[in-house]
């Protein structure tokens, strides 16, 4: 399966890290200057007790995507699922760690695994990084760049709904 769709498919991926993390990776990816839509996608563990909170920051200019921030947050009182989320986290996203402007970052505390990743789609290696996540099943790029309305579109197939 091709890590793009894992993304989605994968319940458990993407929050906000330590305020100095959070800081940092604010800084490197400034959306100053770009329109901004929220999405959010509902998703489920089938671990009694265990939430999971899936958010998007979309940040764009004109028709095309620019900055995308995803965080998630699973929130569990048992301690094995969430060394499973942190370790699949850690697994997924390590393919991702050479790769300029996509960034990463996996937090844990008593009750819950955070992460948050960056993708600067108007810097990134287009190329480079559909040889990671491969073209099939994955957003339509066009010259290089990503479309707004495409990304909504992939995104609303595995439950994504956005604010406007």
């Amino acid at each position: 399966m091709k890590i793009s769709r894992a993304l989605f498919l994968f319940v458990g991926i993407l929050l906000v890290v330590g305020c100095s993390n959070t800081n940092e990776l604010e800084k490197k990816y400034d959306t100053k200057g770009y329109q901004h839509i929220s999405c959010k996608r509902d998703a489920e563990d089938s671990n009694e007790g265990t939430e999971v909170d899936i958010h998007y920051d979309i940040y764009y200019k004109g028709e095309y995507l620019k900055i995308l921030k995803s965080e998630e947050k699973i929130t569990s009182s048992n301690q094995e699922v969430l060394d499973n989320y942190e370790k699949a986290y850690k697994s997924v996203y390590s393919a991702y760690d050479n790769l300029k402007y996509y960034d990463n970052k996996v937090t844990r505390d008593s009750n819950s695994v955070k992460s948050v990743t960056y993708i600067h789609y108007g810097k990134i290696d287009m190329d480079q990084l559909l040889d990671i996540e491969g073209k099939e099943d994955n957003v339509e790029v066009t010259d290089g760049k990503i479309k707004l309305k495409d990304w909504k579109s992939f995104a609303k197939k595995y439950g994504t709904v956005c604010d406007s």
